[in-house]
């Protein structure tokens, strides 16, 4: 890695750090029923939360016009207002944080000539999809403020896969930069393609579970043999989203066991092995965690450590993808 692009590293892994600090934030928000507290998209004002009694109660009179409030929290006190609205408001005021930590060092670093070319394009890539997430976010927030009291499951499983689109891009230029010059093992290669590409899928099945809140309730054998009785469903309707789900992360933790045994004893190097160990030990932990959380009719901090776990897996895909085509001359 050359010098220059040293502190350029270690500024896209701290955003990569500060993107996941933020779909944790959005997995608590979206669990704890407060996606849409905020009915009102002030992108710079709206960074200072309501000061006074009055200013609070503008905010519970915007929330009181939104289906939501008339549909389901007809209930709430301005004091329950107030215990939805700060997560959403944190979450926000994070993004804005985020886009000042991207700005500012990028053009501090562009000033002092620490990007080529090619490393320009990839900063302007980065900052493109950031700004998109912040329109994607509203958008999302926007489609349950009309008529039904909640957001669109395909627009949190479009929310949710740009973040993660995001962190990834940001992960493989970092890798990019402190793996110059790599020369590809096509096996190894070839092998974590598919599986990221399958994780990729999983993580969408995810957003579409969580969107029509297909992990809540009792759930029973009968379900689990379920088959989706029209192709459309396994899209749109949450018992047939939830098996497909179940029986992708089943194939997934199939294909990682086999991939394991036919690659382990081979002469491999030795983060390969390493890398291999811990996709291991993650697939096993997430099928466990993914159980274990449907359950428990999907209790907060297991709904949100399920969403980490998953976001570590396919970046451990993308890792050893990197890996893979950095170390063939070392073996």
């Amino acid at each position: 890695m050359q010098q220059k692009h040293k502190p350029v590293v270690r500024w896209l892994f701290l955003g990569y750090f500060l993107i996941l600090t933020m779909v944790i934030v959005g997995g608590i928000t979206r669990l704890t029923g407060s996606g849409l507290s905020m009915a009102d998209w002030k992108p710079i004002l709206g960074a200072i939360p309501p000061m006074n009694e009055v200013q609070w109660q503008e905010k519970f009179d915007l929330y009181k016009a939104t289906p939501e409030f008339q549909k389901v929290n007809s209930h709430f006190t301005l004091s329950d207002f107030k215990q939805i609205f700060w997560w959403e408001f944190i979450h926000r005021d994070l993004g804005r944080f985020i886009g000042i930590v991207f700005i500012i060092p990028f053009l501090i670093f562009w000033k002092q000539k620490r990007f080529d070319k090619k490393l320009l394009r990839q900063m302007f890539i980065i900052l493109g999809l950031g700004a998109f997430q912040g329109v994607l976010g509203w958008y999302m927030v926007n489609s349950g403020l009309d008529k039904v009291p909640h957001v669109s499951h395909y627009r949190l499983a479009a929310h949710l896969l740009t973040a993660l689109t995001a962190m990834l891009y940001i992960f493989w230029v970092a890798l990019s930069l402190i793996y110059p010059r790599p020369v590809e093992d096509k096996q190894i290669n070839k092998q974590y393609w598919f599986m990221f590409v399958l994780i990729f899928l999983q993580i969408t099945y995810g957003a579409f579970t969580a969107g029509l809140k297909a992990g809540f309730g009792n759930h029973t054998l009968a379900e689990v043999v379920h088959f989706p009785s029209q192709i459309h469903s396994i899209v749109s309707e949450g018992t047939s989203v939830l098996f497909v789900h179940r029986y992708l992360a089943l194939f997934i933790v199939g294909i990682t066991l086999l991939f394991y045994l036919n690659n382990y004893k081979q002469n491999l190097h030795r983060l390969h092995k390493k890398g291999m160990n811990i996709f291991l030990i993650l697939v096993l932990i997430q099928v466990s965690l993914g159980i274990v959380t449907l359950l428990g009719s999907v209790p907060i901090y297991l709904g949100v450590l399920h969403q980490v776990v998953a976001v570590l897996l396919i970046t451990t895909a993308l890792y050893m993808i990197a890996v893979s085509k950095a170390t063939e001359k070392a073996r």
